[in-house]
Formats: C-alpha cells, structure tokens, sequence
C-alpha cells in the first residue's frame, strides 16, 4: 500500500551534504562531474479492472487506465576513497491508484518513513500528482576493510524471492511493477570486511513519530547485521531494535545437488506483548526447459503477525499487523503462503517471468505474468499481467474495511506496458 507523503522543502542537511562531497573532492585529478551523470526515463500505461464491491469502485474507478512517467537523474562521482551518491527522481501519475492510494492512506497512517521529507508535490488534481524527490544522497568512505555510509540510501537484507521478512527497510512488494530501484531511507551504515568472507554491518536510521518533531527511539531502528561462513553453510545473523520491538533472525543457506536452500527464522518481541515468529524458507535451481535456459523456485512464508483463519476485515486486524502494513513492512494479512515461479529465457532479448502465489490459509492466490524485451542496449520493453482471485474475506478476494462494511480493500487485476531509456 502506497502512502502519499506530505509537501515539504529540503531541509539545510541535504545542501550540506552535497557541498561536504563537493568540498572533499580534490581540486584536480578528477573527471569532468558530467561524465557521471546518467539516467532513466520510464512510461507505464495500465489498465486496472477491479469489483464492483471495492475501493476502486468506492472512488469512483471500478475499471479504469493509470499513465504513470518518471525520470531518474543518477549523478554517483568517486576519488581515491570517497564517494558520492545523487539520485532525483521526478514522477507524473494520471488515473485511479492515485486515487486510492489517497484512500488507503486514510485508513492506515504511519510515522514518516525517512526522517526528512525531500519530497515535494507539484500537483495534486483529482487523480493527478506530480512529484520530485531526492531518492539518493550519501557519501560513503570505503577502506579495505571498513566501508562507511551517511545519508539516504539503499539497503537490502535476506533472501526471498517473493516475501522478504528480513528486509525491514521499505521492501518491494510482491505486486510491485518496477523493482530497479528501491526507495532510499536516511541512515548511517557501517560495514566491517574480514580476511575469512565475513562481514559485520551496523545501521541506524532515525525516524520522527510525527513531522516536525525531532527522531524518537519508538519510531527509529538499529540494528547488527552478521554474515559469514560455516560448515560450508552461508550463516546470517541479525538483531534490531525496530519501531520499539526487539527483531532477532538467522538465516542459513546451502547447495542440495545443484540447487540452492535457503532458511530463514525471525522471532520479534513486541514492545510491551508476545514474541511472534516469522519463518521463510525458498529452493531454486538453473535448470534447461524446452531447451532453453531457465531458473526455477519454491518459497514459503510464515508470517508470524498474521491473522490465520475466518474472514478478515481491516478494523479487526492485530495492531502489530496494522502497524507493519502501514510502514509497508509486510503486505499479507494470513499467516502461510506458497509462491511458485520461474525466469525463462525465451531467447537472449526476451525473457518471460510467470509467478504464482497461494494463501493457504483460505485458499485465495495472485497470479502474476511480466516479460521483458531488450529493443537496444539502452531500451527495453516490459509488459505484465496480475490477476487475484478468492472469495470475499479472503486474502487476495479482499477483506472489508469493517464489519458491516459492503466495501471491499482487494487488488485489482491489471495489464501493464512500460517503456525505459537508459543513458
């Protein structure tokens, strides 16, 4: 679920990293700041078609088009042991999600997800909003053995192919059209390298529990985050303190024949309730269908903030559930799910990416269908088919936003088109 952030001006912090990185950078020696400046635009026709009985039709688009248009500027210069990262991005959306994502935002609200607002709104028409925000902003010092990163950044932590328990930092969701760039979040990162493989990474992101406040520790994260090798077994180890809760994980990884496992285990203590474990567990494999390349996988989720059984509506869904689906940690509302698919090279411009995944709880699933055809070196063509299906109260039929309620929060089928340019 998207949630539309409030209008607000870069804060001096941002300007005064950017000038740190300019003032650190050597005087000569250096390649003209140009040359570093790179790209990519992005065009998205989709057409959505969603029930009668949803909040698609509730706002007035049971069935209607969303044109969405972004542009990337890249700009990630480097000298000796420093370096630099730029990203604005500038986005223009037409049609029914800006709608609902304003719906939605209504009936879940959250702490800000980054602790400073670079975002700003140009317009915001019934169903239009034009945005552009500074997505990227860090400056990192690299040693052999030490790596140091302060600024808004990307970080990505687990191993799931479709849910990503592990990753507490904005992952994608299992819908998501475009999985290029992932949203940045403002945090210091260190990471320590040693001579055996082994790493050691510690983050902090200081978050606000409302704008305009300074951070709070209920709303901020840490966390230490382990990897290393033993008994031939790639071992991870995490431990966070997040949002107020305590979130511990291992997660082990391994060959069977030619295939690769990986586990993963993550107990949360709630601040003030329970300890509720999530479990995720995915086989994949290379292998040849119709003589073509291939990659192949099985996952499953448990997803310990879940609710298991009877129909759900979104009033009677457990806070430590609404919480997470607010700050867009999870985006499941069961508590088991199956996901199948593959990747199959189809030829060496086009590749062909079905998925589907099965609530067993209520037996509800989320088909999904992308391919990708590279037109040139610098342009490609991605188009895509997502299909839910179930019953009422079900995960992917749709839960009522209450009881007594005849409104229905359920994803709607879509068929997309994009077109990007890199340069």
């Amino acid at each position: 679920m998207r949630r539309l952030r409030p209008k607000r001006a870069a804060p001096p912090a941002a300007l005064a990293l950017a000038a740190l990185a300019c003032a650190l950078a050597p005087a000569s020696g250096r390649a003209d700041p140009g040359e570093d400046i790179h790209g990519r635009i992005e065009l998205q026709d989709a057409g959505l078609f969603a029930r009668s009985d949803s909040l698609y039709a509730a706002v007035g688009s049971r069935d209607g088009n969303d044109l969405l248009s972004n542009l990337r500027l890249t700009w990630d210069p480097s000298w000796d042991r420093w370096s630099f990262s730029f990203h604005d991005l500038v986005t223009f959306e037409d049609g029914v999600n800006v709608r609902v994502a304003r719906a939605e935002a209504s009936l879940l609200t959250a702490s800000p997800v980054t602790w400073f607002n670079l975002t700003k709104n140009f317009d915001q028409g019934d169903q239009t909003l034009a945005t552009q925000q500074i997505d990227r902003l860090s400056l990192t010092y690299t040693a052999p053995d030490f790596v140091a990163r302060v600024g808004r950044q990307a970080l990505t932590w687990g191993c799931g192919f479709v849910f990503r328990p592990m990753d507490l930092f904005d992952p994608f969701s299992p819908s998501a059209t475009d999985t290029e760039y992932k949203p940045g979040t403002d945090m210091l990162y260190t990471q320590w390298l040693y001579g055996d493989g082994s790493d050691l990474q510690f983050i902090v992101v200081p978050r606000q529990d409302r704008a305009g406040v300074p951070p709070s520790s209920d709303a901020s994260s840490a966390a230490l985050h382990f990897h290393t090798v033993l008994f031939g077994h790639q071992i991870t180890w995490l431990l966070a303190r997040d949002h107020g809760d305590w979130v511990g994980a291992i997660g082990v990884n391994g060959a069977l024949g030619g295939a690769t496992w990986n586990v993963e285990v993550l107990p949360t203590v709630i601040n003030g309730g329970p300890t509720l474990t999530s479990v995720l567990g995915n086989v994949s494999d290379a292998v040849r269908l119709a003589g073509r390349n291939a990659t192949v996988f099985l996952e499953y989720f448990h997803n310990g903030f879940g609710a298991g059984s009877g129909h759900l509506t979104l009033a009677t869904l457990p806070l430590a559930l609404t919480e997470r689906l607010a700050r867009g940690q999870l985006f499941d509302t069961r508590r088991d799910d199956l996901a199948a698919g593959l990747t199959l090279e189809v030829n060496p411009l086009l590749n062909v990416s079905p998925t589907v995944i099965v609530d067993l709880d209520d037996g509800s699933l989320f088909a999904l269908i992308a391919a990708t055809y590279s037109l040139s070196n610098n342009l490609s063509l991605i188009g895509g088919v997502q299909v839910p299906e179930g019953r009422v109260g079900t995960e992917f039929g749709g839960i009522l936003l209450a009881p007594g309620s005849q409104t229905l929060l359920a994803p709607a089928t879509q068929i997309y088109l994009q077109i990007r340019k890199y340069f």
